[in-house]
């Protein structure tokens, strides 16, 4: 059997002690975590992903905040996917790993996003995730970049961009660690678009693993990050964000957090994509993109 065929039939081993059986597997993903409907019961269970060197244990904490986050979401109001009912959201252990459960979301023909509907859904997130009442780490998700960042540089590349690259972010990451820690807010940490569902009420936000305490409009700066860079500034929902008044009355902080996210973005997707765990092309596209993007992006703030 494949891994995927391997792991799908732990998690069904696992759902039949639950007392759930009768299930016909259907993978719904298999990239940064394997995601399988549980059909026809209307759970999905979302299991983690783990590269050499990974703690399971560490997942598992994680994981179960990734839960809470979204029950203390819901509570707020924030348009979320709910975990299961009771002990059934997990983490469930699956053999070398944890999986959780979700509630599952029926696709829904919902038109596209215009630029004041997503701004709108970017922040009733990030309004219910500042009144978070968990400890969050500091930069969490910022530490996946200097991961990153560290495995890049022990590559052999004479690509003077991938060069320019780590230089752009040792910038960030100085400016970034000044940073007074007061000012950091609770952050989905990952809010880009792929992590909104349409669903039959409308859009519901996913995947909170990268819940950190982060700077102002980090998860506005998310949400627009590859749109700025690899479309430019002048499309449509960029130019809805730049202009709009909580922007424009601290440019300077959000030209600061939209950087920080394109060189995060970038800087990840090129190793794992170098590493055989991603889209190189995709990469390689965020890669060519990102010198004219610095150069535009502060003038533009």
């Amino acid at each position: 059997m494949s891994d995927q065929h391997e792991r799908v039939a732990e998690v069904l081993f696992v759902a039949k002690q639950l007392g759930v059986d009768g299930i016909s597997p259907v993978i719904l993903g298999d990239a940064g975590n394997l995601i399988v409907h549980l059909a026809p019961h209307p759970i999905v269970a979302r299991v983690a992903k783990l590269f050499a060197g990974d703690d399971a244990d560490v997942w598992r904490g994680i994981l179960a905040r990734e839960v809470r986050v979204a029950q203390h979401l819901a509570r707020s109001g924030a348009p979320v996917v709910l975990p299961a009912a009771g002990a059934y959201a997990g983490p469930h252990r699956v053999g070398d790993t944890w999986m959780t459960w979700w509630q599952f979301l029926p696709k829904a023909p919902l038109s596209s996003l215009d630029p004041r509907h997503a701004f709108d859904l970017v922040d009733s997130l990030a309004s219910a995730m500042a009144h978070f009442p968990e400890s969050l780490p500091v930069l969490g998700v910022w530490e996946t970049v200097s991961e990153a960042v560290g495995k890049l540089r022990v590559r052999t590349t004479h690509d003077v961009r991938i060069a320019d690259l780590l230089r752009a972010f040792e910038k960030v990451d100085e400016r970034m660690r000044m940073l007074d820690s007061a000012l950091l807010l609770p952050a989905h940490g990952d809010a880009h678009p792929r992590n909104l569902l349409p669903g039959p009420e409308g859009w519901r936000w996913i995947d909170f693993e990268d819940v950190s305490l982060m700077p102002r409009f980090w998860d506005l700066a998310s949400f627009i990050g590859n749109s700025a860079l690899l479309d430019g500034l002048r499309h449509p929902l960029v130019q809805y964000v730049l202009n709009h008044p909580l922007v424009l009355a601290d440019r300077s902080t959000f030209a600061d957090a939209l950087t920080a996210r394109a060189v995060m973005s970038t800087t990840i997707n090129l190793e794992l994509a170098l590493d055989g765990h991603g889209d190189l092309a995709f990469a390689m596209r965020q890669l060519e993109r990102m010198g004219d993007f610095l150069i535009l992006v502060r003038p533009a703030l």
